[in-house]
């Protein structure tokens, strides 16, 4: 069984061995929503046992490794900042900057909420 991350979805892939062409073939039998994954009835229907338990690690890896990566990513935000900070003085005023600087001053503001209603800000 293999996982794939499309967009909102994970697909559960089967993989099975084609006699005839001598090789695996790929056969999508089902899909969960990345915001809820739960597998529904039809979906743990077309499942094997070890199946459903295989998804289940995966989604607990695939889990696991989101929180790093958000954790890496607030440790290392400061760090960014300044080497963020550093690029923008070499570019100067190009159209690049000034699309590059809108989407951090829209994200900047939606951190700076987030902070100010956790009480983090002094």
């Amino acid at each position: 069984m293999h996982f794939r991350v499309r967009k909102n979805v994970i697909q559960l892939i089967r993989i099975s061995y084609d006699a005839q062409k001598k090789r695996g073939t790929n056969t999508i039998v089902g899909s969960v929503r990345l915001a809820d994954p739960v597998l529904d009835a039809a979906t743990k229907a077309v499942l094997t046992a070890e199946e459903v338990e295989e998804f289940e690690r995966w989604l607990l890896q695939y889990r696991r490794l989101e929180e790093l990566k958000q954790e890496l990513a607030a440790l290392t935000l400061p760090e960014a900042l300044a080497n963020a900070q550093l690029w923008f003085e070499r570019q100067g005023n190009s159209e690049t900057c000034r699309s590059v600087a809108n989407d951090i001053f829209l994200q900047w503001q939606s951190l700076r909420r987030l902070l100010s209603k956790k009480g983090l800000l002094e």
